[in-house]
């Protein structure tokens, strides 16, 4: 295999069998309720295998995944959203146990902000198109608005504005948004 990248930055595998073990067995007592004191889990492993432990780049492996933005109704309320930066938006009222995701128009999945407005919880605004410039990053396709909470959505302009960091609802009327496009 000719490989042009250094040493240091090539993907290895990382599945040590000892090294998993250990991972394993300090998971399982923490999962069947072992609550030790600081350190007494760490004393339980010996010295010579944390020290088979490095640090290594992987470099920037992972382009997806990105959150651009969380906005929740204020509590009692056990609902929130997150906008992903090439993922739409994705809707919890269980604290965050399960998501489903309620933004899917077809020409836009890359997120920028989302805003609620104060008054009035079933209407959101979201800003579409990531604004974290980066090499991957997806265009928007404007603002649009739910008055339901997330179930639908309209655009309301700005449709060839390719990327919106953020967006602010008027405290009075939530017919008036400010936005950085």
């Amino acid at each position: 295999m000719n490989n042009t990248l250094p040493e240091n930055l090539m993907i290895r595998p990382v599945f040590r069998p000892r090294r998993f073990a250990v991972i394993a067995a300090v998971a399982f007592a923490i999962l069947a309720g072992a609550s030790p004191a600081a350190g007494q889990l760490t004393d339980q492993v010996p010295d010579e295998v944390w020290e088979t432990f490095r640090w290594r780049s992987v470099g920037p492996t992972n382009m997806g995944g990105r959150v651009t933005d969380v906005e929740g109704l204020p509590s009692p309320s056990k609902t929130f959203y997150v906008a992903a930066a090439a993922g739409g938006i994705w809707k919890t009222t269980n604290n965050g146990i399960t998501f489903r995701s309620i933004f899917s128009d077809p020409r836009v999945v890359a997120m920028g902000d989302l805003a609620i407005a104060p008054g009035d919880p079933s209407q959101i605004w979201a800003g579409t198109g990531e604004e974290d410039s980066r090499n991957s990053i997806s265009a928007g396709g404007g603002i649009f608005k739910s008055t339901d909470g997330g179930d639908s959505w309209e655009l309301k302009g700005l449709r060839d504005t390719q990327v919106i960091g953020r967006v602010v609802v008027h405290p009075l009327d939530p017919d008036v948004v400010f936005v950085a496009a």
